[in-house]
């Protein structure tokens, strides 16, 4: 369905792709995987149209017309409006993508986000709505039909009429993939779908894409994080190592799954299983402490040695928070429905993990203690200082210090620059390689690091999912969260995955 062969790219100096050949095959399901920087995400851009390899070539073999880009491409070559390497040439090759950030139309609900990728939409031709009016309405009727339908499938029954940038990051990831699937994929490229998810949302996305593997017989290629990926194990059939700007196949079983273990120094006794990730904070001598939320959410307190001091104030004080989006209450409500506020009390030296599933709330909590949407009644008290209507900057002065999941970077600077303007020393061994690459250039893993390790010198660090875009190397070895010279306490919000 798609071949590559001999595929270059390099940014500046910095080789990415060094001739890569690859095949895909109908029906596969590849699983993409490398380190952090191996150029995983430039394979897929340039596979989709949305960046042009410097030297190779790609065979496009989805349907029954063929065609074919060579590189680098003439100039004469874009004379030829039926001829352009361009993300919608690609696409009308059956070839589609999601991305790692989320790209909805936020002030369009969600069954429209899914409407408007509709290959042959009556809208697109106004001549048919008045030529033939009950035709197009008919086809109009059946596009909104089919949209519910996908939703309902990925579990997002009852929100058609939410706008999308008033949802979750999980369901706003559900829903990516939906319009990718509305635009008629054959070949549909996901870069990190479940990543952001909790279990259930994982559950529903895995199993619209076995229903589109085996009942539509679309082809797959997936990148995942890597404490993600074991929960591709039963569909993916092929592996694609890239390294050294080159790809190795294999496939079948593969050895390298990364699988969530049971950590038993727990003092709670719950049937929780705590991700990969985990032992970086709570060490061999950690006391642990689990306190449920409500809505099936799940707070972990760790507490380290020489680092926690039960005598000390709190540091983040949090009483009946309420937060609104819109009418809604998503932060505030208890097991019935009943508006109860939030509490949470963070002590210096103390990690806390707040584990909830995707709609709990947790990136509007993030939000608020921020600054960045308003509360809607309780209070928020940093180290004795009241933040009631006190603004972001204050906030970081007063030494809040916050990492959204999407980890935004300055995108024309150099990553020294941004270092300096952090004024951050931490983690400069493992930086010093990427010191004087423009950040635009980097991969997500990379920029993820960047962003984390320019979170230091304050009381409270808040991280939005801090290792979505990691590889296993760099969440377990790089000095980020909860190492000396860093924020005194970290919170931590991440799906609840078990």
């Amino acid at each position: 369905m798609l071949r590559a062969e001999g595929l270059k790219k390099r940014f500046g100096g910095q080789v990415v792709l060094d001739g890569v050949d690859l095949e895909l095959r109908r029906g596969e399901v590849v699983l993409l995987r490398g380190e952090n920087g191996s150029g995983k995400t430039t394979l897929l851009n340039i596979l989709t149209g949305n960046l042009e390899p410097d030297a190779g070539t790609i065979h496009y073999l989805a349907d029954d017309s063929p065609r074919s880009y060579h590189f680098p491409r003439r100039w004469w070559q874009e004379l030829n409006p039926f001829d352009h390497f361009t993300p919608e040439f690609v696409a009308r090759e059956g070839v589609s993508r999601t991305w790692q950030d989320i790209r909805l139309f936020g002030t369009q609900d969600l069954r429209d986000n899914i409407a408007v990728a509709e290959p042959v939409h009556p809208g697109e031709n106004p001549l048919i709505a008045l030529v033939a009016p009950n035709r197009s309405s008919i086809r109009e009727e059946q596009i909104t039909a089919d949209a519910d339908a996908m939703l309902a499938r990925l579990g997002l029954d009852g929100r058609e009429d939410s706008y999308a940038d008033k949802i979750s990051l999980g369901q706003s990831k559900r829903v990516a993939i939906a319009r990718a699937v509305a635009a008629g994929a054959r070949i549909l490229f996901l870069d990190e779908p479940i990543a952001g998810l909790d279990q259930q949302g994982i559950s529903d996305v895995i199993a619209l894409l076995t229903s589109l593997v085996d009942q539509h017989h679309v082809t797959l290629v997936i990148v995942e994080h890597i404490f993600n990926q074991a929960h591709l194990r039963d569909l993916v059939t092929t592996h694609w190592l890239l390294k050294d700007g080159a790809i190795k196949r294999s496939e079948g079983e593969d050895k390298h799954w990364v699988v969530d273990q049971p950590d038993k120094q727990s003092s709670t006794k719950t049937n929780f299983i705590h991700p990969s990730w985990f032992p970086l904070f709570s060490g061999d001598n950690a006391e642990i402490i689990e306190e449920p939320l409500q809505r099936g959410a799940l707070l972990t307190r760790i507490r380290a040695p020489g680092l926690f001091n039960g005598k000390s104030k709190p540091l983040l004080e949090i009483h009946g928070l309420v937060v609104k989006r819109g009418p809604r209450v998503v932060v505030g409500l208890d097991d019935t429905g009943s508006l109860r506020g939030f509490d949470l009390t963070l002590f210096h030296g103390e990690v806390v993990v707040i584990y909830a599933p995707n709609g709990w709330g947790k990136s509007s909590l993030f939000a608020a203690i921020c600054g960045l949407i308003p509360a809607e009644s309780g209070s928020i008290v940093l180290d004795g200082d009241v933040l009631d209507g006190v603004s972001v900057s204050k906030r970081f002065h007063l030494g809040l210090r916050a990492l959204l999941s999407d980890h935004h970077v300055f995108p024309s600077l150099q990553v020294s620059d941004v270092m300096q303007l952090a004024r951050s020393t931490h983690g400069q061994n493992s930086l010093k390689d990427l010191a004087s690459r423009v950040c635009s250039s980097l991969s997500g893993g990379e920029r993820k690091k960047i962003a984390l390790a320019a979170m230091t010198g304050g009381k409270v660090g808040i991280y939005d999912e801090p290792f979505s875009a990691l590889d296993e190397f760099n969440a377990m070895h790089f000095p980020i969260l909860g190492a000396a010279g860093s924020v005194s306490s970290q919170l931590i919000l991440v799906p609840g995955l078990h």
